[in-house]
């Protein structure tokens, strides 16, 4: 993936995002972000109405989160869909086999399988592992189509299935525009992406955490 697009790919990209939330009772929670992403390592999310000036900046793998304006947490993080779905064309091999390693991917263990009629490689678990973290790669494009993350809760694991849905092209670049997430095999949380602008500049300051309250959202 890291040789097919290395110094190919786009250099940023911003959206508004449009989120659902599928809650237990069977309600639908809709929600909006607007992000902006630089390529590698960086990433703003604004939780809308802007007003609120809650949202958080992550830089490589630190991320602080913010609310009503104020920092109010920092701490490591990977983000396992920037890591996967960008910083992968882009960041050093060490950053990204660094990253695989803190999302508990297996990287030894890699094997062909098929996926809605496409071949794939999987990488991270064994013919029938359906619960160990691995991710599932288009094997001709060479662009994530899956990803299974088990996390501890107080309660057990939850298993996250990361569907990586919609690619499009925009301004010549291939990206996906819609996620779904399934957790312990129901419906979880859905991402929509909408007004995708690639490669603009950002205003000074963007990824500061000391200029949080300063970044305006796109009209």
């Amino acid at each position: 993936m890291h040789d097919r697009y290395d110094g190919k790919y786009l250099k940023t990209m911003s959206f508004l995002q449009n989120n659902t939330r599928y809650t237990t009772t069977g309600q639908e929670l809709k929600s909006q972000w607007y992000e902006h992403i630089e390529i590698p390592g960086k990433l703003r999310i604004a939780f809308l109405p802007a007003s609120q000036k809650s949202g958080l900046v992550q830089v490589g793998d630190r991320v602080a989160s913010f609310d009503n304006g104020i920092r109010v947490d920092f701490r490591p993080s990977v983000n396992p869909l920037l890591l996967l779905t960008a910083d992968v064309y882009a960041a050093p091999l060490a950053t990204i086999t660094r990253g695989l390693d803190s999302l508990h991917v297996d990287q030894e263990i890699i094997r062909s399988e098929e996926w809605e009629g496409q071949p794939v490689y999987v990488v991270g678990a064994k013919a029938g592992d359906t619960t160990s973290n691995q991710l599932w790669v288009d094997r001709d494009h060479l662009r994530l189509v899956r990803f299974i993350q088990a996390q501890k809760t107080g309660k057990g694991i939850n298993v996250s299935d990361i569907r990586v849905l919609n690619y499009k092209e925009i301004e010549g670049f291939e990206v996906p525009t819609e996620f779904l997430v399934l957790r312990n095999g129901r419906p979880f949380w859905r991402e929509q992406y909408a007004d995708v602008r690639i490669n603009e500049d950002f205003p000074p300051g963007t990824f500061d955490q000391a200029r949080w309250n300063d970044i305006p959202i796109p009209k």
